[in-house]
């Protein structure tokens, strides 16, 4: 009997633990949906008082049911490949640019001195303000959409490539050059590694610029895409439709957020015991 007493004792501990463990879970769970289960009870509440017209204003039922007709019929699955077929074009043109460059200005204060001035007036300009230039040059289609996609990508990369750099300490690039470092060595022991948080941090803003300049690229300057989708549904007074294209967007953009960066930055930064800027 006392040996059964002081099993159970002993048990009872590691099942507290993982119905503790239980209850954040799902309170977590909780705490995430809360908020748009609120909002999407507004919002249905609103669209069945009838304030708008339904093509204005549909509510989430409308919406699901436009969501799986696009869905089903595989017409949303085609605008998608094509959106993100021009997205990763672009933003992979885009990153490459940024890398070269980034590190040749950071490293090469002669080049940065250079070429500084012209790329800070240039870094302002939005990527949707060269779809008439694009439009002009490569006329309306790909080309013009990935040009768009490759002039918002890239500055946030090269700018935070270009600081990561500069945040190296000098002297353990003194040190390095005094042990006899090439220049081999001294960009993929000191330069890489040093700015690589800064880097992983610039490709996440590079990517989250190239998203959501196609949309407005592909409103403009193409027939077909996302953003193509959302643009002609409007023509068709096709409000659900618009909204299906938007939460499509959303939705992609978070799970490439979220997954594929976040799988980057543990295989990079933390497998390296690095630290990341933002974090």
């Amino acid at each position: 009997m006392s040996d059964l007493s002081v099993t159970t004792k002993s048990t009872n501990p590691e099942s507290t633990d993982t119905q503790m463990k239980m209850k954040k879970w799902i309170g977590n769970i909780l705490m995430q949906i809360w908020f748009p289960a609120v909002l999407i009870s507004i919002w249905q509440l609103v669209a069945s008082l009838q304030i708008y017209p339904a093509f204005m204003l549909p509510g989430p039922i409308a919406v699901v049911q436009r969501g799986w007709e696009v869905l089903t019929s595989g017409f949303l699955f085609d605008q998608i490949a094509i959106s993100l077929k021009r997205q990763f074009t672009g933003f992979i043109m885009g990153i490459s640019g940024a890398l070269l460059l980034g590190f040749m200005l950071g490293i090469s204060l002669k080049m940065r001195t250079w070429m500084m001035s012209t790329l800070k007036l240039l870094y302002p300009i939005p990527g949707i303000a060269w779809v008439p230039l694009a439009i002009l040059w490569f006329g309306i289609g790909d080309g013009s959409i990935i040009f768009i996609i490759f002039m918002a990508s890239i500055w946030p990369l090269l700018f935070n490539t270009i600081s990561g750099i500069d945040a190296i300490n000098p002297t353990l690039i003194r040190a390095s050059k005094a042990l006899g470092a090439t220049k081999f060595t001294l960009f993929f022991r000191v330069y890489l590694p040093g700015a690589l948080p800064y880097v992983i941090t610039g490709l996440r803003l590079s990517y989250g610029a190239s998203w959501r300049n196609i949309v407005g690229a592909e409103i403009v300057a193409a027939a077909s895409g996302l953003g193509y989708m959302i643009n002609n549904a409007r023509s068709l007074l096709a409000g659900d439709e618009i909204i299906v294209g938007m939460i499509t967007i959303g939705i992609l953009g978070f799970v490439i957020e979220k997954y594929v960066f976040d799988f980057l930055q543990k295989v990079t930064i933390k497998r390296w015991g690095l630290s990341n800027p933002d974090a």
